[in-house]
């Protein structure tokens, strides 16, 4: 039985853009990266402990040396020293273009695809039993994390297929983040490929956050007005509540579809967002709920309005007009902004 618990409100942490997307499912979820567990695994661990930047292909030999069938055996040491490297490598593929060609980066998309398909395979293989074996398997997925971050940044073709793999896999919790990077390459022609897996692991998974993930990643890969997709997103909707309700109303939206219309009205509706307990924490087997924060508030109906605006529903701009009044600034900005830009598609005939 899970407990609820009212004792008082939790340490909330700030808002980011990163946590806005997995809060509400927003674009940015998709389009930016999230590197909300990075920074909690280098807090904990520590950042790469060398001073001496290394190349790109030692960096990616020392994965290769250690990984599939190898990687049995490996000490707790040398797989800190392995997420790190990897970490290392994700990170500096944010500069790809400073540090490779073309031709080169098509290579270290391959070398990367090869490693992501075999780790996937492997990722319990651990033998020696006088490890810590729980430290073990988190640095382990942490690696296998950054693996999938770095395979996404090279924004190659080479990439799709091996993250489509983890998410077939059902692996919990790779899969939410392999549909995140998935989203992430929404720009390439095989992109599009991924959208009949995610709708299949959808209808497996009970996890929350692969829900709200899947909902996000779906509004960008998906064409506005796929009847698959749009019946799945409502499907989630209705057998869920709380943040993937919400997460699967702003899909549908921004596909073009009024279906989660109910769930907008709401969103776009500031007395019904502070209204009860909003705010869900889950620890363990305990769920506790607290009204929703301000900030949590804003970000909700600024999300509210950009998936609702691409809808032709009276009822739904009406409560955009609405919220040119509230008291937040950006929310009243950002109502002013769409109300402005609505009448200038009114005068030129195409009015949403």
């Amino acid at each position: 039985m899970t407990d609820i618990d009212d004792s008082g409100p939790p340490d909330l942490e700030p808002m980011t853009w990163s946590l806005m997307g997995r809060w509400f499912g927003v674009p940015l979820l998709i389009i930016g990266t999230i590197v909300g567990g990075a920074v909690v695994v280098v807090l904990l661990f520590g950042g790469p402990a060398s001073a001496e930047q290394k190349t790109i292909e030692s960096l990616l030999e020392t994965l290769e040396s250690s990984g599939g069938e190898r990687s049995a055996g490996i000490l707790l040491p040398q797989e800190k020293l392995l997420w790190q490297t990897a970490l290392e490598l994700s990170e500096r593929l944010t500069k790809k273009e400073v540090e490779l060609t073309a031709e080169e980066l098509d290579t270290v998309a391959r070398r990367l695809a090869t490693m992501v398909e075999v780790d996937l395979e492997h990722l319990d293989r651990i033998t020696d039993f006088r490890q810590d074996l729980s430290a073990h398997r988190e640095l382990r997925s942490t690696r296998f994390d950054f693996l999938m971050r770095a395979l996404a940044r090279t924004e190659r073709e080479e990439a799709i297929d091996p993250l489509i793999s983890v998410v077939r896999s059902g692996r919990e919790p790779y899969v939410a983040l392999a549909m995140q990077q998935l989203g992430n390459l929404h720009a390439l022609p095989g992109a599009k490929r991924a959208i009949e897996p995610i709708l299949i692991a959808l209808g497996k998974t009970s996890q929350p956050e692969t829900l709200l993930t899947g909902c996000t990643v779906l509004s960008v890969l998906a064409n506005p007005g796929d009847a698959v997709v749009v019946d799945t997103l409502s499907g989630i909707r209705l057998a869920n509540d709380g943040e993937v309700e919400w997460s699967a109303a702003l899909a549908l939206a921004r596909l073009g579809s009024d279906a989660g219309k109910p769930t907008l009205l709401d969103l776009l509706d500031r007395t019904h967002l502070q209204s009860g307990d909003r705010y869900e924490v889950r620890e363990g087997g305990n769920v506790r709920r607290y009204p929703l924060p301000p900030n949590r508030v804003e970000a909700l109906l600024i999300a509210a309005m950009e998936a609702a605006a691409n809808l032709k529903d009276d009822d739904l701009w009406g409560m955009i007009d609405r919220l040119k009044s509230d008291p937040a600034p950006a929310v009243r900005g950002k109502a002013m902004e769409l109300i402005k830009r609505r009448a200038e598609l009114s005068a030129l005939g195409d009015k949403p």
